[in-house]
């Protein structure tokens, strides 16, 4: 029993050593943007600023502290994405010890494949922006002038960014799913139907502007992964289960 205590007691004493040090991640993150926020600031609003350019407008600010408050939002929402790779491997290590050596070997390509899933959600998200924003911009009225909130403006661009790559992470979700024998393969082919309702509902609720376009966005490539989902559990779970 006392062993049992001790052992209990060392899982959360590491449990808090890793979440202290996921804070610290995201911590530096966020000071890294603020140090960064020039370029950072400039790289978000490119494609909005091209769009808005096309109409002859630009973005506004209201009031005089709104320019220190988007500085400080933008700068905690990157430090998240700057920080989500080395939270990901904090909380690989913190599982790993918890899989016998075979286990190990097909999944320990886990962190390094969630670094390329966000990358390319994030990658996702700021290569359809100009689309977005283009048409977003078709539906201003011919007799109204457009003038966008700068804060609202950007933090939308960054959750979106965010966004796009947390959902990109599904792979990642169901491959540990079936590591823990809740999915296998074969499950997951034949509720194929199930999940694509699923991921349009997911997208819908996700996304931050809930329009159509970004949807669509989202939606299909999810798809797509929903597929590579099915050839990575697969791989990964015991000859003859799926």
């Amino acid at each position: 029993m006392e062993d049992r205590e001790a052992e209990l007691s060392e899982h959360l004493g590491e449990l808090r050593a890793r979440l202290i040090r996921s804070i610290a991640y995201v911590a530096a993150g966020a000071v890294a943007a603020w140090v960064l926020y020039g370029w950072i600031y400039s790289f978000l609003t490119r494609p909005v600023r091209h769009a808005l350019h096309t109409v002859h407008t630009k973005m506004l600010l209201t009031h005089v502290a709104e320019g220190f408050m988007l500085k400080c939002q933008v700068s905690l929402l990157a430090g998240l994405i700057i920080a989500a790779p080395f939270v990901t491997r904090e909380v690989w290590l913190f599982v790993r010890p918890a899989l016998t050596k075979d286990e190990r070997r097909p999944v320990r390509w886990v962190v390094p494949l969630s670094v390329l899933l966000f990358a390319g959600g994030v990658a996702t998200a700021y290569l359809i922006f100009p689309a977005a924003m283009n048409w977003f911009i078709g539906y201003v009225p011919k007799d109204a002038e457009l003038r966008p909130s700068m804060s609202a403006t950007v933090v939308f661009i960054v959750k979106m960014l965010l966004a796009f790559g947390l959902v990109y992470e599904m792979p990642i979700f169901l491959l540990l799913l079936a590591k823990i024998g809740i999915i296998n393969s074969r499950m997951l082919k034949s509720s194929w139907r199930f999940a694509v309702v699923a991921i349009a509902v997911v997208a819908a609720v996700v996304t931050p502007s809930a329009d159509a376009f970004s949807m669509m966005a989202m939606a299909v490539p999810m798809v797509g992964l929903y597929v590579l989902s099915i050839a990575l559990v697969k791989f990964v779970e015991p000859k003859g289960s799926g």
